[in-house]
């Protein structure tokens, strides 16, 4: 049973770590679809403010222009959208996005330790990379994958020697495993109460059945005691039999020798 009960809560570990990763590849391919429907109309054009200005790492001609009404507007490429949107709507979680490079275009997008070395993964070949870490006290489960450079990116980034084909950077995403954890501790009590419940019930079923052990003992230990009197008395029977049968015969013998005498001397006694 402990063996059973810590396999179970083994096993719950892993589905932690496992719905981990599926919830953060779900929110990097959401970035990712966002990011390329953005590409795919080659960036959009908002009203410049305070909070978004123009983008000054952006060398495009057309990066701001005038509409026929005097209107002014700035272009936001993808990794500007993707950030600004990354930055101001994170989830209720307390998920966290980003989107960086080797070679970024804006220095605020530099790669930090863990996703330089992820970066440096991709470079390698390998398509998705993956750790638990502790940000600010906390456990996360980090993960992140490849940008790879399609045409519609070389608007921004021809400049820089990318081709089409080419890992452009990376986008990590990085969830708190604390809701997960809630979920595993909620399982673990369960698990650990019906292992108590079964083991419980075990404990009753062996103290009923050494009870009724011990009551058959008893039953068995004056079953046999009875059997011991009965022998001894059969025991007695027999030698007070055999006694009388034994003293009978002697009688027998010495009635019979009384009378051989007696006839000896009563034709002794009848001689001429």
């Amino acid at each position: 049973m402990c063996l059973s009960m810590l396999w179970n809560l083994r096993q719950e570990e892993q589905s932690v770590v496992e719905m981990a990763t599926v919830a953060t590849r779900a929110n990097i391919q959401k970035d990712i679809g966002f990011r390329k429907w953005v590409a795919s109309h080659g960036g959009v054009y908002v009203g410049p403010t305070g909070h978004t200005p123009p983008n000054p790492y952006l060398e495009v001609p057309d990066r701001d222009v005038l509409t026929n009404t005097g209107k002014a507007l700035t272009l936001m490429n993808p990794a500007y959208v993707l950030r600004e949107m990354q930055t101001d709507f994170p989830d209720n979680y307390g998920t966290k996005s980003r989107i960086t490079s080797i070679k970024p275009l804006n220095p605020a997008n530099a790669p930090d330790e863990w996703e330089a070395k992820a970066l440096r993964s991709f470079e390698q070949g390998s398509r998705e990379f993956v750790e638990i870490q502790e940000i600010d006290g906390q456990s996360y489960l980090r993960m992140m994958e490849p940008f790879i450079v399609e045409q519609g990116c070389l608007k921004c980034h021809a400049h820089q020697g990318y081709k089409v084909g080419d890992v452009r950077g990376g986008i990590g995403s990085s969830v708190p495993l604390e809701r997960f954890y809630l979920h595993r501790g909620e399982h673990n009590i369960n698990v650990l109460l019906s292992y108590g419940a079964i083991w419980l019930i075990g404990l009753a079923a062996l103290g009923v059945s050494y009870r009724r052990d011990i009551r058959m003992s008893a039953a068995r230990r004056q079953a046999q005691q009875k059997l011991h009197q009965q022998l001894d008395e059969l025991l007695r029977f027999q030698k007070l039999t055999v006694g009388r049968e034994l003293r009978m015969k002697e009688l027998v013998e010495e009635n019979a020798a009384m009378h051989n005498q007696l006839d000896s001397a009563k034709h002794g006694g009848m001689r001429p």
